[in-house]
């Protein structure tokens, strides 16, 4: 895989592969890339309320058995 970031000046890019592409099929995809941080909650209080929309699920008589998930027969 071969990542390069660039900053197109006109709606003409041309690119340069390595040497190792040559004769290979190669997808090329643009993307946008945004510069936005991503938000941080600012204390527990605004976590709650973002979250306090979806409903809650109790889990405290759930239990996993390993052995039962995996037994396909």
């Amino acid at each position: 895989m071969y990542t390069k970031t660039i900053t197109p000046e006109t709606t003409s890019v041309t690119i340069e592969l390595p040497e190792n592409f040559v004769g290979e099929h190669v997808r090329v995809i643009a993307v946008i890339e945004r510069k936005e941080k991503p938000r941080k909650a600012k204390s527990l209080e605004e976590i709650r309320k973002r979250y306090s929309k979806f409903p809650e699920a109790d889990l405290s008589k759930f239990k996993f058995d390993r052995d039962e998930a995996n037994d396909f027969d």
